[in-house]
Parts: C-alpha cells; sequence; structure tokens
C-alpha cells in the first residue's frame, strides 16, 4: 500500500495484494483424479480447499482446489512424477480441519474425501524467527499462523487457476475525527480486467526485510504496507515476532495474530499489526496495522492502514476493503481525519460466478417547471465518476455507491457541452443495502437563456449560441475573447470578453443559420461553424 508522503502530500497507489503461485498445466492425455472434499460433521461440501498431489519426499508435483461444491479435479502424473513413476499422496489441506493425505495409485479415480475440524488452536509448528522471546502462548500462536498460511496459499491458488474481473471504487474522504463520520469524498470508479488480482503488491517480504516499510521518490518519503501473502512468507516470518493478542470486545469470535519486528533499527520504518481470524467460520476476517519507527513529526499523524478479507461461495478469498487513515492532529483539516482507500464493488469469473458488494443506490425523479419527466436529462455526482442519463418516465438509478455523502447534479442534456456546474442539485448519503429515493426539478436550457439574455426567446423568432473556454486542465480561461461572424464573414459579434466563469453569449441568432465562432487568447485561437438548427446551442472550447 503506498501512503502518505512527507510535506502533506500522500496517496494510495496499489494495495495489498495476495500474489499467485506457481501452477503446472495439466498434461490433457495423463491420466485425472476428481474428487469432493467434505466437512465429516456436516458431509456439506469445502470449497476453497487445497488440494496437492505430493511425492515421497514431499515436493508438490501438482495441486488445485476445490470449487464452490467442493469438487477438484487434478492430474497428479505429469512431468517429473511421471518420469520418476514415484508413489504420490493427495494431501487435503484447509484453514481449520486437520490435514489428511490419500495414497495415490496409478490410476484414473474419483475420491469422496471427509476431513476433520478442530479447535484453530492446538499444537506447535517450528516457523518464526530465532530471536523472538519466549513466551506462554508460543505453541497455540504458531498453529495459528499455520493455519492462516493454509488459507492463504488456498486462496492464492484458486485465484491463479481462475482470473477475475473486478470493478474497484477508489476514495478520498475526510471524517468526522470523534464519531468517524464520512463528511465528505472524492470516489474514482476503474476495472481491472482478465488479471488475478485487483491489487499490485509493493515488495516482496524479502525486500521488505532490507528496506523498511518506506521508499524514496522525487518529493519526499511514501509510505507502503504489507500484503498478507507478504505476512506469512518464511523470509517475513525470520523478522517478525508473532503473538496472540488480548480479546477485543468490539470483535466477539475473533483472535488476533499479531505481529511485531524482532528488532527495531534506528532510520527504519517497521509495521506493527493484527491479522484477525473468525475461528467459528474458520475465515480471515482483516488485517490492521500502524507504523512505527517514524520521525516525531509524522509520527504525530498516527497512520494506521486496514485491509478485510471475504470468501466467496466460488472458494475464492478477495481482500474486499482497505484504507490508509491519517489520525493525529496535524493531520487534520478543518476538524476533519483524512482516509485513502477502496472497495471490490463488482467481481466476475470467466465460468459465469459473480459477486457484488452490497452498496448504497439513489432513485431520482427528474421534472421540469411544469411537473413533466424531464427526460434526456443529465445526472452527476460530483466528484466521482457516477453518471447517468434520465429516461422517459424521469427516473434515473444509480446503483453500487459506497457509503457516504453525494451531490447530485441534474443538467438539461442541451447545457451539459457547458460543462458549468448545475443549478440543480440535491443532497443525499447513500447507506448499504438501501435505496434513496429524491424529486428534483431540472433548471431547463431555456430558463438558462432567459437568464443570460434576459428574456425568453420562445416565440421571439431567434436563437441563441452559448458558449464556455477551457483550458486543457477544464479550467475557465477568464482572459478569452470571441468573435461571431455570419456564413458571408459578417461580423456580428466583434471582440467580445468571456466572464469569469469562460462562459459568453449571443442572443440573436436567426434559426437555421451558419455562424463561425473565433476564440483565442494571445497568439492561441480555436474557431468552430456551426448551424444553429435549436433555439439553444451549446458549444465548448479548449484553448491549448
Amino acid at each position: 500500500m503506498q501512503g502518505m508522503q512527507r510535506a502533506g502530500r500522500w496517496s494510495l497507489a496499489g494495495v495489498l495484494l495476495l500474489m499467485g503461485l506457481a501452477v503446472h498445466t495439466p498434461n490433457l492425455s495423463a491420466q485425472v483424479v476428481t474428487g469432493t472434499v467434505r466437512d465429516s460433521a456436516s458431509q456439506l461440501p469445502l470449497p476453497g480447499t487445497r488440494v496437492v498431489v505430493v511425492d515421497p519426499n514431499g515436493r508438490a508435483s501438482a495441486q488445485g482446489t476445490t470449487d464452490q461444491l467442493g469438487r477438484f479435479r487434478i492430474s497428479p502424473w505429469t512431468g517429473r512424477a511421471a518420469r520418476a513413476g514415484n508413489t504420490m499422496r493427495l494431501r487435503i489441506v484447509r484453514m481449520g480441519f486437520r490435514p489428511r493425505e490419500i495414497p495415490l495409485a496409478r490410476a484414473a479415480a474419483t475420491f469422496d474425501i471427509s476431513i476433520a475440524s478442530f479447535p484453530v488452536v492446538l499444537e506447535e509448528v517450528a516457523v518464526t524467527a530465532a530471536a523472538c522471546p519466549k513466551r506462554a502462548d508460543r505453541a497455540a500462536t504458531l498453529t495459528l499462523l499455520q493455519q492462516v498460511r493454509m488459507a492463504l496459499f488456498a486462496s492464492v491458488l484458486a485465484r491463479s487457476q481462475s482470473s477475475g474481473t473486478m470493478t474497484r471504487l477508489l476514495y478520498e474522504r475526510q471524517l468526522d475525527g470523534r464519531s468517524g463520520r464520512i463528511l465528505g469524498q472524492s470516489v474514482r470508479t476503474k476495472v481491472t480486467s482478465a488479471t488475478r488480482e485487483p491489487f499490485t503488491a509493493a515488495r516482496s517480504a524479502a525486500a521488505f526485510n532490507r528496506e523498511g516499510f518506506v521508499k524514496d521518490d522525487a518529493g519526499g518519503h511514501t509510505y507502503i504496507g504489507p500484503d498478507a501473502e507478504t505476512l506469512v512468507d518464511d523470509a517475513f516470518s525470520q523478522q517478525y515476532c508473532f503473538k496472540l493478542n488480548p480479546p477485543d470486545g468490539t470483535r466477539p469470535g475473533l483472535t488476533g495474530l499479531g505481529f511485531e519486528p524482532v528488532y527495531r533499527e534506528y532510520g527504519r520504518i517497521d509495521v506493527v499489526g493484527t491479522v484477525w481470524v473468525d475461528t467459528l467460520s474458520r475465515v480471515l476476517q482483516d488485517l490492521t496495522f500502524r507504523y512505527v519507527g517514524l520521525d516525531p513529526q509524522t509520527s504525530a499523524l498516527q497512520p494506521e492502514g486496514r485491509l478485510s478479507f471475504r470468501e466467496l461461495s466460488n472458494g475464492v478469498v478477495i481482500i474486499d476493503q482497505w484504507s490508509l487513515r491519517l489520525a493525529g492532529g496535524r493531520a487534520q483539516i478543518n476538524g476533519a481525519t483524512p482516509e485513502i482507500g477502496g472497495e471490490i464493488a463488482r467481481a466476475s469469473w470467466p465460468d459465469g460466478y459473480s459477486w457484488s458488494a452490497p452498496l448504497g443506490t439513489i432513485r431520482l425523479h427528474a421534472v421540469d417547471g411544469q411537473g413533466r419527466p424531464a427526460s434526456a436529462a443529465s445526472v452527476q455526482l460530483v466528484d466521482t465518476d457516477y453518471q447517468k442519463t434520465v429516461d422517459s418516465s424521469g427516473t434515473v438509478v444509480l446503483a453500487g455507491l459506497l457509503p457516504g455523502p453525494y451531490t447530485a447534479n441534474v443538467r438539461d442534456p442541451r447545457l451539459v457541452p457547458l460543462g458549468v456546474a448545475s443549478s440543480t442539485s440535491v443532497k443525499f448519503t447513500a447507506m448499504r443495502d438501501s435505496t434513496k429515493e429524491a424529486l428534483v426539478e431540472v433548471e431547463s436550457a431555456d430558463d438558462f437563456v432567459r437568464k443570460r439574455c434576459g428574456q425568453d426567446l420562445r416565440g421571439t423568432g431567434h436563437a441563441a449560441i452559448l458558449g464556455r473556454v477551457v483550458g486543457t486542465d477544464g479550467r475557465p480561461v477568464r482572459e478569452a475573447r470571441f468573435t461571431i461572424r455570419d456564413a458571408s464573414g459578417s461580423q456580428l459579434v466583434q471582440d467580445g470578453r468571456v466572464d469569469a466563469d469562460g462562459l459568453f453569449h449571443w442572443c440573436q441568432v436567426p434559426p437555421n443559420s451558419r455562424v463561425i465562432i473565433d476564440v483565442w487568447r494571445d497568439e492561441r485561437r480555436v474557431n468552430d461553424s456551426r448551424i444553429v438548427m435549436d433555439r439553444v446551442t451549446a458549444v465548448n472550447f479548449v484553448l491549448p
């Protein structure tokens, strides 16, 4: 996760990825082993279970993951294993269940395999830094770490075998420092297609160990966070100590696997955090962390991060939410705490499986001044990518909204090219699994022209040209000038000036006539030739 930079600049570049494992491509002519994995107590199928073929030396020769019905299909006798003629075993591994191995005969076979669950805390597994202090909870801690590894390996393998397309919602928010209520936000949408994951890991575990959780860029330092695979990598485990956290009253039913660096080196920025595990449903819940080793000025911002896991019914575990928050006093802007992050709105896979997050919806009913449906009006949520056109009944539905406050601008479609803020807007707060209803009266293009021209052009036999001049950054060019000529070249408006919003108008255009508009600033000039067919014609100019 890329976080904040010194000098007050911070951004979320890419957050927290479970990276893929290598998968052997099966030989189509090889014999295939299929089967179903079940919970021995309930006999229900277990999706997301790791199935590994191992040789007598314990090396994996093939591996797979059960689907949402607990089924697997694997070709054990390929490559080196087939040439050596080794006796193979089928190993079944899932978080919260006792691993099981089954011998394989050298023939196609179908298995119905039951595995027994056990408490997450059980027996010691030797995988941690030797320099960690001896603790009474050592055995329980290392067993929980092993179970977390099982869950991560299985989920990584499932994603590597089935690429998904994910729609991400990336946000910047201002939060109330006391209640955490969202005071304002901007939201952008990004679709990740044909990739294993929607995020990119910033560094490998070995690189974190060497360089810490900071990297230099042109303007200062950018702070980055661990991804979930980093946490269970051997290189990470040898440099960090793990422990069982005390129960948290705000997280009933969850067990916390805490981690912290073995050594705190001067000048090295590190992280201290916790992986929270639901020991009843045997799934990863989330990962929280905070930075240590910061300079006093940055440490006062109290930067902290979080990502959450969601296990889908197809056996894939995704990181569905992530965030980085600056909580310290100096981070406050007008009493608000800044936060950046994102959430997965939708995910789909080539096999037809899809999932949608529980997000909010707004249903707007747009009418004109006479109460008639304002069909074809454009609706845009300010500071977001959410936009849509009102249908013939005057209704528009915007779904997949992150929780929080929004302002919806509604415009007559004839005014959209101007790109000016709408005088017609409605404020609302989206909530998860909830639909808001709102009625809005839309300012028509004729109403806008009446304000600019000082008269209603309907019935006058005249039409209006509305123009706006902006730079390549979209901001109005206030010093721009314009000229309007008719088809013969005669000047209708000469050397006119735009207003503070970059707007200009002329209200005496004969209908069905051609006009030529020139716009310039200094030596930069653009022009446009239009046949005025409608009562209102809007033109946007971009000056380089």
